[in-house]
């Protein structure tokens, strides 16, 4: 039996194969279809099939995960569908108004984004609930079916509902979707009632808009991937990685497609959890450069740090500060940070002459130079294969030749020459920069959360993340560096590492020395119940689910929350002083102060309910001596350090044991990982590379 995980990327589709009963992992990578993503989806599983060296039989496959940025990418596209908002009477302009903060302070030429719902689609029904849940007005039926009719006359796809106070009583938006399921019986519905049951209308119907943008499109590709693998001969049902790390079935991500917006992201964080839980490691930072961006997420003792929601569109998401510029879509994700930094990223020179690197990428098509695709832009990975730290002969095993002359005479025709400097000089300073970028993100998930990094040890993913991560960690005063076996297909390793996962969360705004705690045990049983009742369909084994129950709090008089665990089942007089005071220490965390003296609230009241799926099974090793078989012996470009002498070791041939010292390049059939001087390589018996500084133990 088999059990298959696909993850799309910017460049690469990757495609990991476990057979259940031994544990054996094989891998794959194919190139992206841009055009249509499904496309190398389906390649990675025929190939599967077909190689001799694989030539699974695919009906024996037991599980199908599937990890994709169709969601994000059709809003950054802006190619999702055309979407009407239904609203309470005088709410017209919730879209357009948003919140008060402003991304881009003093640009005074930037715009908000556009509403994914026009306001000519944009209708206010009259209506209203109170804000302790009362009906104030009764829904007026006669001018919600006209509003209808009007949105049909404008051919919209999907169609959002958000009224005021619904998340406590929502028996209006109830009626609002019964009658338009009637109307237009084709039309995509969702009511912010289910889709984001919260407070902060603005938020609620932003959720509730994305989600419908989406779900056309999404549920169309989920939808056609789903038969076209049932047609390759696989009769297990398709699964999705959402944005919070667990995974839901494929008809429910057609439902709520705004779950799976970070789905990609997400795997490589979970990976990253699993992987360093296997040799004892909880605090990771979890690194993933791919072709198009580079991304980051923190996980402490052994949990990946979540958000309760994320925003979509800006392109890149470089600091906890600049909100504001994008959709809001109120998911559990796995906090990340994001930058435009990715080997395909396209390096440039602007106005004044100045060296920039991204976000703009080569992407799979037409790639880098040196992939001879048809690219004539020079990228991260030009740069890296010009300076020997990825070698030109050995790019995926071998089996891919690079056209390293190509990349040469463009960086001496573009940037050499206009610069006045070698072209080794060019490379190096595109690395410089490119790392610069990545540094500063690294920062946001660890410095900007009251995290040192110096106590957490770097996993990086992705093709490109272990040519970069050393020296990224060097700079951070990261002691050990963990490199998991095919690091460039983690993502897809991710997804058979996620377990089942849904998130649901209650405004219920009390304060924290009042609130009965009856009134918090009742909310939290109701919110299990709901918990129990979706794991149900996934029929669990008796023991391996778990209730994780938390509360959105604050201060009173604040506009925004802090996360803080809760016990999932005593509530006393006691627990209510220790929720107080982990309260009061994340806020000195994050923010250097507390506020003894302060009243606390709680906001929301959120429980998470997993279901555990068959672990991982990772056969070891055999033990070795000495170090893996050398390649070749070349001079590559190192950090402050340029063109040392080293050895280019082979990765599948280490063995558990094998000890070697930087500097020293190692190729892999889908990552290079460049180890500087002053740097140890031990493989351990799972094939993972523990890095660390000379004189630290592994």
């Amino acid at each position: 039996m088999y059990r298959l995980g696909v993850d799309i990327g910017g460049t690469f589709t990757d495609l990991v194969i476990q057979d259940a009963a031994t544990g054996l992992i094989q891998t794959l990578k194919v190139p992206s279809t841009p055009a249509d993503p499904s496309e190398a989806v389906l390649n990675a599983i025929r190939q599967a099939a077909d190689t001799h060296d694989l030539g699974i039989d695919l009906s024996k496959v037991t599980q199908l995960i599937h990890s994709t940025t169709v969601a994000s990418n059709t809003i950054l596209q802006g190619v999702g569908a055309r979407t009407g908002l239904l609203v309470t009477e005088g709410f017209r302009d919730l879209l357009d108004i948003r919140r008060h903060k402003r991304y881009a302070l003093f640009n005074a030429a930037y715009r908000k984004v556009r509403p994914l719902a026009e306001r000519s689609l944009t209708i206010g029904i009259p209506e209203r609930i109170g804000a302790q849940g009362e009906v104030v007005e009764p829904l007026d039926e006669e001018a919600l079916r006209q509003a209808l009719r009007t949105l049909a006359a404008e051919n919209v796809e999907a169609i959002a509902i958000c009224f005021l106070f619904s998340f406590l009583n929502d028996a209006h938006e109830k009626r609002a979707e019964a009658i338009a399921r009637e109307m237009l019986p084709n039309c995509f519905l969702s009511r912010s009632s289910v889709i984001y049951p919260q407070y902060r209308e603005y938020e609620r119907a932003s959720t509730t808009v994305v989600n419908c943008y989406l779900g056309p499109r999404v549920s169309y590709y989920i939808d056609r991937l789903a038969t076209e693998a049932k047609a390759t001969g696989i009769d297990a049902p398709l699964q999705l990685m959402q944005s919070n790390g667990g995974i839901i079935a494929a008809a429910e991500a057609s439902t709520y497609p705004c779950r799976i917006v970070e789905s990609g992201p997400a795997a490589g964080v979970i990976a990253a959890a699993y992987f360093g839980s296997l040799i004892g490691r909880n605090n990771i930072i979890a690194f993933d450069m791919g072709g198009t961006t580079a991304k980051a997420g923190l996980i402490e003792n052994g949990q990946v740090r979540l958000a309760a929601g994320q925003e979509v569109g800006t392109g890149v998401n470089m600091s906890r500060l600049l909100q504001g510029g994008g959709y809001f879509v109120g998911a559990a994700t796995v906090d990340l940070a994001e930058v435009g930094a990715g080997g395909g990223s396209i390096v440039r020179l602007d106005e004044g002459n100045v060296l920039k690197v991204g976000p703009a990428s080569a992407g799979a098509v037409p790639g880098p130079i040196c992939y001879a695709k048809g690219g004539k832009r020079v990228t991260i990975t030009d740069a890296n294969v010009l300076l020997n730290r990825i070698p030109a002969d050995h790019f995926l095993g071998g089996k891919m030749k690079l056209d390293v002359e190509s990349a040469r005479a463009v960086v001496e025709k573009e940037f050499a020459g206009p610069l006045g400097i070698s072209s080794e000089e060019v490379c190096g300073a595109i690395i410089e920069i490119a790392n610069a970028n990545m540094l500063k993100m690294l920062r946001i998930v660890s410095v900007e959360q009251g995290y040192n990094p110096q106590d957490f040890c770097l996993i990086p993913s992705g093709g490109s993340g272990p040519v970069h991560a050393v020296e990224l960690a060097e700079e951070l005063g990261i002691r050990e560096v963990i490199v998991p076996p095919a690091p460039g297909l983690l993502s897809s390793q991710g997804l058979l590492s996620a377990d089942i996962r849904y998130d649901f969360r209650r405004t219920h705004v009390a304060s924290a020395d009042k609130i009965a705690l009856s009134d918090l045990a009742k909310l939290i049983t109701e919110l299990r119940a709901e918990g129990e009742l979706a794991l149900s369909a996934y029929k669990p084994p008796p023991g391996r689910t778990d209730v994780i129950v938390s509360a959105d709090m604050r201060y009173l008089g604040q506009a925004y929350e802090i996360n803080v665990p809760l016990p999932s089942l005593e509530f006393d007089e006691t627990a209510r002083s220790a929720i107080i005071e982990s309260f009061h220490q994340a806020h000195e965390r994050i923010y250097g102060r507390r506020h003894a003296e302060g009243s606390v609230q709680f906001v929301n009241i959120l429980l998470t309910v997993i279901g555990r799926v068959q672990a991982v099974r990772h056969p070891e090793l055999n033990t070795g001596e000495g170090a893996p078989a050398a390649i070749m012996y070349t001079r590559t470009w190192f950090r402050g350090q340029p063109f040392e002498n080293c050895t280019c070791f082979d990765r599948n041939t280490s063995r558990a044991g094998h000890r070697w010292q930087g500097p020293a390049v190692v190729a892999g059939q889908d990552s290079t990982i460049v180890v500087p001087p002053g740097w140890n390589v031990v493989c351990d018996a799972f094939a993972n590379l523990l890095i660390t500084r000379a004189g630290e133990k592994a």
